[in-house]
């Protein structure tokens, strides 16, 4: 990992907080940002129904019974906030401009400039908040976020860490090591599978009316309500693939997933009102089966 994944854990030591509780309660409540973040984001971009809707799933999300024991929660968390910083502030700038709104933009930079520095798997995630900004039509929020994350940037340089060569050597390294081991055939859908264990049957039921929603209007001119939940979730799954299709996720197992898992759970607000409960209920047992009666390392 990037160093900056290692500070926040490295400044609770040095305040007198060391050892794995206060780790875990760390990653637990910043991982939890993202039950919020997710709702926000839809609410400034789609309005408030697909935002409720999508709450009570994100709450039973199966994914969160390894939030405490992963860093990859924490992540989600870093993530989906600064994604949903960057909505409000790109809805916002299209009417008013304010300093307030710019400023919220900018933030939405640095925090998502960190995530550069929590895992090289994040780097991917940028297809989300960029998704975001051409939802918004926002153009001076791309210029305005950029900004920030350039400041993240340039602070790790100046600090002497240099992205690209941190990833490189990384590369090198896993596959001197396990990289090596792992069969590519096997791993591609192993993986998958335990993403689809992590997200529930729910979500598998919402990326097929994703499917239905984004074929019924391919050739929409504007981006409009219809097509946000569609269009983040698609990125997300884009995210995915293209992190799978690398071959550095080899055997990384259902951790990895859950910044991107966390908008992939956004598909649940296409499901119908009327089956809303049975797939919430879905959810609520497949999270059960997988904490008893699977054995994971996390």
């Amino acid at each position: 990992h990037p160093p900056g994944a290692t500070l926040p854990f490295v400044w609770l030591e040095r305040v007198g907080l060391g050892g794995p509780t206060s780790a875990a309660v760390l990653v637990v409540l910043v991982g939890g940002l993202s039950v919020v973040a997710v709702p926000v984001t839809l609410r400034a971009l789609d309005g408030k129904r697909a935002a409720r809707v999508v709450v009570p799933f994100l709450v039973v999300f199966p994914g969160a019974a390894i939030a405490g024991v992963s860093a990859d929660w924490l992540f989600a968390g870093v993530g989906s906030s600064g994604v949903a910083l960057l909505a409000l502030g790109a809805v916002r700038l299209r009417t008013d401009r304010s300093v307030a709104s710019a400023l919220m933009c900018l933030a939405s930079g640095v925090v998502l400039g960190w995530c550069l520095f929590l895992s090289y798997g994040m780097a991917a995630f940028a297809l989300v908040p960029l998704t975001v900004v051409l939802l918004a039509r926002s153009p001076r929020a791309v210029v305005l976020a950029g900004v920030g994350a350039a400041v993240v940037v340039a602070a790790f340089a100046f600090a002497g860490f240099w992205w690209l060569d941190g990833y490189h050597l990384v590369v090198r390294r896993y596959y001197q090591d396990v990289g090596r081991t792992r069969p590519d055939d096997y791993w591609a859908w192993a993986d998958l599978a335990a993403l689809v264990l992590s997200t529930g049957p729910a979500v598998a039921a919402g990326l097929r009316r994703v499917v239905v929603r984004a074929t019924a209007e391919p050739r929409a001119r504007t981006f409009d309500r219809r097509v946000v939940v569609p269009a983040l979730v698609c990125a997300a799954a884009l995210v995915v693939v293209a992190a799978d299709a690398s071959g550095l996720s080899k055997a990384e197992t259902e951790r990895i997933w859950l910044p991107f898992a966390v908008w992939l759970a956004a598909s649940a607000a296409l499901l119908p009102a009327r089956h809303q409960r049975w797939w919430l209920a879905c959810q609520v047992v497949v999270a059960l089966v997988v904490r008893h009666l699977l054995w994971v390392q996390w």
